[in-house]
């Protein structure tokens, strides 16, 4: 049963909430909470600041006990290149600030609306002193000459969220394909698509540009941090369909797996039907979980949920390409199991996927862009059951003990139980539209909406 009976009556959970903050009008960023604060991504549609009221992406900071609003770092749009045209735009109008920031200590790395890498000293904030400052700004346009891309549809940002490991991070530059009616094509194939920055001062210590020419349309991926065998990988979706992953201190390929079968067209709109990458690799008892997607204005197309053993090394594509153009089945391919649906029905499939997936106590949650929240078996990927959000689901769920907390466009939070067989706990209404991730911390859950910021206790 896709959605159970009797689940159409919702909560308000702004009742319930112990604090609600106001963001600005656009908010795609999932909360982050450190050392007492709580970071989230929006816009300036509601300014704080009488001094700055123009447009802008928002980084802003609240007090974790009482939602008192502490800071902003306002990033102005980037303006369009000379002559460029308004498809080509990496910057749209009013688009939120969409990078979860990476908190350590008295440390915070984001990325901002304008392809710039920020460094912030936040120790005066947590003393409560003073402010944070800038300790150093990376622009990857002028610096790398990518040439970022954000699409219209759906309110995404060109930036992605950082990752960390010892004295780096590393960063999706989003480097992407030109498509204005006269310019087809990637305009900066030798501009890196990955790069790997150190913490202190910003210094590239390394660059991948894989993707190259084959990017389909853009890279919103972040890359995430792993240790097989005592070897640390990044591992990113790319946007030429493949995931790869790279040695954390050199930046030499270890592996590389293509989402899409051989053969796939991959132009991205004149009658193409391959994916890229919109969510993160999630990484789970030395096993790699990855669903393919594509942004909404291209359309939806079948997708494929890949469980993948990330100690392989080369090529560990399902398939390779013959020399005659053939697909061919490769004897070195890394997937331990793939789930693309059980029947022909709509809420038989797997659709490609926005979100990241979760998993824990041997059960994978993995919503996909048509609404439907699967559940399959960590080990077998077993099909178990699906709940239809009847809505788009962007942001991945949340596992807190045995719940599953799972958010949508139309503005409901599902709570499901962490079980093989479905079960609704609670349908709640959060009064916006969200398209973040929620965040649990210190007993508490933290919902983003378009509009505003929630805290509700979670005990």
């Amino acid at each position: 049963r896709i959605r159970p009976e009797g689940s159409d009556e919702k909560v308000d959970l702004q009742k319930r909430a112990r604090w609600i903050a106001q963001l600005g009008d656009v908010s795609t960023g999932e909360p982050v909470v450190a050392n007492g604060l709580v970071w989230v991504g929006t816009n300036n549609g509601n300014p704080r600041d009488a001094n700055q009221t123009k447009d802008a992406s928002v980084l802003m900071c609240f007090r974790e006990s009482d939602g008192k609003f502490l800071y902003q770092y306002v990033s102005p749009r980037l303006a369009p290149a000379p002559g460029q045209v308004y498809w080509r735009r990496v910057d749209w109008p009013e688009t939120s600030l969409a990078s979860a920031p990476l908190v350590e200590g008295d440390r915070l790395w984001f990325c901002t609306n304008r392809c710039e890498v920020v460094c912030l000293d936040i120790s005066q904030l947590l003393n409560g002193n003073g402010l944070p400052k800038v300790v150093w700004k990376y622009d990857m346009i002028e610096e790398l000459g990518v040439q970022p891309r954000a699409t219209m549809i759906g309110s995404h940002a060109s930036h992605s969220s950082v990752a960390g490991y010892r004295d780096f991070i590393y960063v999706n530059t989003t480097n992407g394909r030109n498509i204005d009616g006269a310019v087809d094509g990637v305009g900066a194939p030798e501009a890196p698509s990955l790069i790997c920055l150190r913490k202190d001062d910003g210094k590239l210590q390394w660059q991948d540009n894989s993707p190259g020419t084959d990017i389909i349309y853009v890279q919103h991926g972040s890359p995430t941090l792993i240790e097989v065998e005592r070897r640390a990988q990044v591992v990113m979706g790319q946007g030429d369909g493949w995931v790869r992953s790279f040695d954390a201190l050199t930046g030499t390929m270890i592996w590389k797996f293509d989402i899409n079968p051989k053969g796939v067209k991959k132009h991205p709109f004149y009658n193409g039907n391959a994916s890229h990458f919109v969510a993160t690799p999630v990484f789970h008892r030395n096993r790699l979980f990855i669903v393919g997607g594509r942004e909404r204005e291209l359309g939806a197309v079948d997708g494929t949920l890949f469980c993948l053993d990330p100690k392989q090394m080369g090529d560990i594509s399902e398939e390779l390409l013959g020399e005659d153009g053939a697909a061919l089945e490769n004897p070195n391919s890394g997937v331990i199991w793939k789930y693309v649906g059980h029947g022909e029905k709509r809420d038989e499939k797997m659709h490609s996927a926005l979100s990241n997936v979760a998993v824990h106590n041997g059960l994978v949650i993995a919503p996909d862009d048509d609404g439907l929240v699967h559940c399959l078996d960590e080990q077998t990927g077993e099909w178990l059951w699906a709940y239809d959000c009847f809505s788009i689901v962007v942001g991945a769920p949340l596992i807190v003990g045995d719940r599953v907390y799972v958010t949508d466009e139309d503005g409901d939070l599902a709570v499901l139980k962490l079980s093989r067989e479905l079960q609704l706990l609670e349908e709640l209404s959060l009064r916006n539209t969200t398209e973040s991730s929620p965040t649990f911390a210190n007993g508490t859950l933290y919902v983003s909406t378009r509009r505003s910021l929630m805290a509700i206790d979670g005990r």
